[in-house]
């Protein structure tokens, strides 16, 4: 019987490795096409997030009109409201809203003698997409939204929360608008997308990292990581970041914000919110009391569609809107509103 010798031992462990190196690689890559295709995929409805629907409002003082645009491939499908002269602000949506989901600030927006141009994103309900395709989609989708409305000639403002601030920030170098003002938003998608993956499943979301880098690269080539502070930098635009202390979603060591000190464009203004109701995720635009009225409204939606079992039938959420107070769900925080205006009339003066 002939014995093993070292060297043979050797190779037989580096084979050994090597194969379970490549299959571990090959099943990282294989997961990581397969996160994204679940994590982005394609939404038809948004009912499990509670927001002020038009069908509440008084359509009459509010008017809007059906818009659409190309974004890539995909045709993109909104409303541009009001008929004011002082501008057109783009709102850029989160990641689980729908272009209806800032209806209280659109108001007061028109109000203030201002258009409003909303849209869904790529692969969001009236959109087409068979996927959302990652986050860096958002700036692209913004991008197309902005050259649909400059065929009116008129000033540009952006307003994004959540990805939709990523997405402003991270346009601002490659399109001219006035002013820009971005809500609890962030730097980097991958540091974002990496930094949700650890609260999950911890130090694998480091082992893993390489492939959700690789990942983004091949789905979005040079924009696979593009930084929304760089792009602020590379402009002198006026841009208002703001960002609640208590944001469980993206938290304030992720912020736009927190990255104040790399910040070099002489007309980025960081504010911090921390005013009770309105340092979190969302609501930051709200009044106390309708901060309040929409986080009790969501938990008694979320209990609804446990009792339903996921899926809600429209009768039920019908019946859900039915008895909905708008009045209270549009009451906007009145100083920061005032300072969302006077930051674009200041920036137009």
């Amino acid at each position: 019987m002939k014995r093993s010798t070292p060297k043979r031992v050797v190779r037989r462990l580096v084979s050994v490795l090597l194969i379970v190196f490549f299959s571990f690689c090959t099943l990282s890559v294989v997961g990581s096409v397969v996160a994204f295709r679940v994590i982005y995929r394609r939404t038809d409805n948004l009912n499990s997030v509670v927001t002020l629907r038009y069908s509440c409002i008084d359509s009459r003082r509010y008017p809007r009109q059906e818009v659409s645009f190309l974004s890539g491939e995909n045709r993109l499908r909104g409303y541009l409201y009001g008929k004011g002269g002082k501008g057109v602000i783009v709102i850029a949506p989160g990641i689980s809203s729908d272009s209806e989901a800032h209806l209280p600030e659109i108001m007061k927006f028109l109000d203030s003698g201002y258009e409003a141009l909303t849209y869904d994103m790529t692969g969001v309900c009236r959109s087409e997409g068979e996927s959302r395709v990652g986050l860096q989609q958002a700036k692209r989708d913004l991008l197309a939204a902005v050259d649909f409305v400059r065929q009116e000639h008129l000033p540009i403002y952006l307003y994004g929360h959540s990805l939709g601030a990523y997405a402003v920030a991270a346009a601002l170098d490659e399109t001219e608008v006035t002013a820009a003002i971005c809500l609890s938003g962030f730097d980097s998608p991958v540091s974002m997308m990496h930094g949700s993956a650890r609260d999950y499943v911890g130090i694998l979301a480091d082992v893993e990292y390489p492939f959700l880098y690789f990942q983004n690269v091949l789905t979005f080539g040079g924009d696979a990581d593009d930084r929304a502070v760089e792009s602020i930098n590379a402009v002198s635009t006026p841009v208002l970041l703001c960002h609640g202390t208590e944001d469980k979603i993206i938290p304030y060591a992720r912020s736009l914000n927190a990255q104040s000190d790399r910040l070099t464009n002489p007309n980025a203004v960081c504010e911090k919110i921390d005013a009770e109701y309105r340092s979190g995720h969302n609501y930051l635009w709200l009044s106390a009391d309708a901060a309040r009225y929409m986080a009790q409204k969501q938990v008694e939606l979320d209990d609804l569609r446990k009792a339903c079992g996921g899926e809600l039938p429209q009768k039920v959420l019908d019946d859900f809107y039915r008895d909905f107070d708008a009045e209270k769900a549009a009451q906007t925080d009145g100083s920061f509103m005032d300072s969302v205006l006077r930051f674009y009339q200041e920036a137009s003066s």
